[in-house]
């Protein structure tokens, strides 16, 4: 495990929301599963026309929440630095005047 930066006042092994959308995404791959199970074991009779649709959603729901955080992650990085370039070109100089102030003294 990492150890924690100074002034870090989060614990080692990472937030309760990490821990709490972790659970969920694995039991919706499991009950996902479960109804992709129940789908093949059940004969096709008594089987519900809605269950393997509700089978491939929920196995399916972690992969779109990964494409979906990575595409985030992406735009903020590009939104943070288009700020930092934009805010870097209006940014004024360091000395306070310009040079030709300086050049005449």
């Amino acid at each position: 495990m990492a150890p924690t930066q100074e002034g870090d006042d989060r614990p080692a092994g990472g937030s309760a929301c990490v821990w709490l959308v972790t659970a969920l995404l694995l039991f919706s791959v499991l009950a996902g599963g479960g109804c992709l199970a129940g789908y093949v074991a059940l004969p096709p009779a008594d089987a519900p026309h809605w269950l393997p649709a509700v089978g491939l959603a929920l196995v399916a729901l972690p992969w779109a929440f990964w494409v979906v955080m990575c595409a985030y992650r992406c735009a903020g990085r590009r939104a943070a630095e288009r700020q930092a370039m934009s805010s870097a070109a209006v940014a004024p100089a360091a000395g306070g005047g310009s040079l030709c102030s300086r050049a005449g003294s």
